[in-house]
């Protein structure tokens, strides 16, 4: 584990850290420890990292999970963009729509309201 991602690790609350250690155990992919770190230099409370691991592996889209690290930031709010997110980018031409259309500095709600109307809600 490379010195900067273990300083990071460090820098976690217990509560963080430990599902943290959990998934890490399980061996996920570097790149999402790296990126998770890089985005996020202290992850707000527990809870969430499942389920930013989950947008990871079942979104195929970066710049959403990427959204999500740096904009929702409670287990709920997270739980309900995972799930809207997995409904509205199934495949590549929605990815590279929301990819178009937004970054992490766009407003959230704009983000949902799209998202939404991307799902058929």
């Amino acid at each position: 584990m490379p010195h900067s991602t273990a300083t990071w690790l460090d820098n976690q609350s217990a509560d963080v850290r430990a599902e943290l250690d959990n998934l890490i155990a399980y061996q996920p992919e570097p790149e999402f420890i790296r990126l998770l770190a890089e985005w996020l230099p202290v992850v707000p409370g527990p809870g969430l990292i499942d389920l930013y691991y989950d947008i990871w592996h079942c979104v195929p889209s970066r710049p959403a999970l990427r959204i999500a690290v740096k904009r929702v930031h409670t287990a709920k709010e997270l739980s309900d963009y995972l799930a809207l997110t997995e409904r509205a980018l199934i495949d590549g031409p929605a990815c590279q729509d929301f990819t178009n259309q937004f970054s992490d500095d766009d407003d959230l709600d704009e983000v949902i309201f799209w998202l939404k109307r991307r799902a058929g809600r």
